[in-house]
């Protein structure tokens, strides 16, 4: 390339003396020149160049719904649950089922070993059986007894009283005779006609006839007495065998060991399937030998926790599942509801659900109530013993407008909402007005939002808290 002639481009008039030119500029230079250049950027884009309006994320108004629950975990039980139970200590001899066999009333479910309680019972039925005739000997000997004590006191054919009543008889005549004589000859005396000496005699002999009378009186009296006390003692001689006769004590323990020998055949006392088997052959077998539960019916106990107790009701309907029934959801409803807590219950963890207002965590000591739920329509892989997430539906309200919890603006008494109306000067910007509204039912996350103005398709802003009436926006994906 041809060098250049340096005085050759010297303009007219221009001198070129004294001037020194470099090649090419310096790195302090150019250092300068580079922020001069960007901080003339800054200052143009941000106070020069009109600004851009910031974007804000909204949503779409549109009808939904609110739901309120309580959501537990519960376990699966039989509605129909019996205990087959034995008083007897005889040693189990024979078991006949096994768990999961299915069973009707009257199946014989083990047999008990009754060998001793047979002979038992042949032993006592002779015993009593004795006991009895001989019984019988003695009540027929001491009615007899009774019927001649009876026969001869009312024929009056007792010898003791018949003589009683001769000699007081006699006694009588010798009294009456004896007295005519002293009253005969006490008159005699008073005329002076027998000396005193003379009437003593006949008084002796009247006095003794009547010692001798009222001897004869007293021996009638107590011969009629010792009759008495002969009927008396025959008559209860006679009740005492009667009483021995009409004894069964000794049958009623016989049918007593009866029962126990028909005790010792176990027997299904309801239709199920055997969920438990504690009898074992040689073991004694008194207490619960087994557990009968009818599978086809039955129901979820849930425990409901101290602060979430109020909101449950009878009649609220659930929502139910299980594991091994996967994403499937159950009907179900709340069928009862315990009066009164029980202490550290409720060992099941509890679940939290989105629109949950009220959820339970955990075990703790707090006080637990027991809720049963019943299931509507069952499944057959829906089993007693396993578990189950229970969504009890506290409240609930359809086709409302609902906004987030944090998109209402409160001031005072009154609540707002703020939403974003398209500009008139941009088509991609919007203004932020706000809009009055009245709030209704509320959940954790939800609440319902009702006013002038609320209707589908109204742009709200998620997070009013970093903005303001009036403020220009522009809104994600518009």
């Amino acid at each position: 390339m041809p060098k250049l002639d340096m005085k050759k481009l010297k303009p007219k008039g221009i001198s070129l003396k004294g001037m020194k030119l470099k090649k090419k500029p310096s790195k302090k230079i150019i250092l300068i020149c580079t922020i001069f250049i960007i901080v003339g950027a800054i200052i143009i884009g941000k106070f020069i160049m009109p600004k851009s309006a910031p974007q804000v994320k909204c949503t779409v108004l549109s009808k939904g719904k609110i739901v309120n629950s309580v959501n537990v975990l519960g376990e699966i039980k039989s509605k129909e649950s019996t205990n087959i139970y034995s008083t007897l200590n005889n040693p189990v001899q024979e078991v006949k089922v096994k768990e999961g066999d299915k069973v009707k009333v009257g199946d014989v479910l083990a047999v008990l070993d009754s060998n001793g309680l047979e002979k038992d019972i042949e032993q006592a039925t002779a015993t009593a059986d004795a006991t009895e005739a001989n019984a019988k000997t003695q009540l027929d000997s001491a009615q007899k007894e009774y019927n001649d004590e009876l026969n001869l006191y009312n024929n009056n054919s007792n010898a003791d009283i018949k003589n009683a009543e001769e000699t007081l008889s006699l006694a009588q005549i010798t009294l009456d005779d004896k007295e005519k004589i002293y009253e005969k000859n006490k008159a005699l005396f008073n005329a002076q006609a027998i000396s005193e000496s003379d009437l003593n005699k006949i008084k002796i002999d009247y006095d003794t006839a009547k010692s001798d009378y009222e001897k004869a009186k007293t021996a009638l009296e107590n011969a009629k007495v010792k009759v008495d006390q002969a009927i008396n003692k025959a008559k209860s001689d006679y009740e005492t065998a009667q009483t021995n006769y009409n004894n069964k004590s000794q049958r009623i323990a016989i049918e007593k060991q009866k029962q126990q020998l028909d005790d010792c055949t176990i027997k299904a006392t309801s239709d199920g399937i055997i969920t438990n088997v504690n009898a074992v052959v040689g073991n004694p077998g008194n207490g619960v030998l087994f557990q009968i539960e009818n599978l086809d019916n039955i129901e979820i106990t849930v425990p409901i926790k101290e602060v979430d107790i109020a909101n449950v009701k009878v009649g609220q309907r659930s929502e139910i599942k299980t594991d091994a029934t996967g994403d499937e959801t159950f009907a179900g409803e709340v069928e009862s509801v315990s009066p009164a807590a029980k202490k550290g219950g409720g060992s099941a963890p509890q679940v939290q659900s989105e629109n949950s207002q009220s959820q339970s965590q955990g075990a703790s000591s707090d006080a637990d109530f027991e809720a049963k739920i019943k299931v509507d329509n069952t499944n057959e892989n829906m089993k007693v013993g396993m578990s189950a997430r229970i969504n009890i539906i506290t409240n609930e309200k359809s086709d409302i407008y609902t906004v987030a919890s944090n998109s209402i603006v409160e001031s005072g008494d009154t609540k707002s909402i703020y939403v974003a109306e398209k500009s008139s000067e941009k088509p991609n910007e919007y203004i932020i007005k706000e809009l009055p509204v009245d709030t209704g039912l509320e959940s954790d996350f939800s609440v319902e939002i009702s006013g002038e103005g609320i209707s589908d398709g109204i742009i709200i802003i998620d997070d009013p808290s970093t903005h303001k009436v009036g403020e220009k926006i522009r809104i994600s994906g518009r």
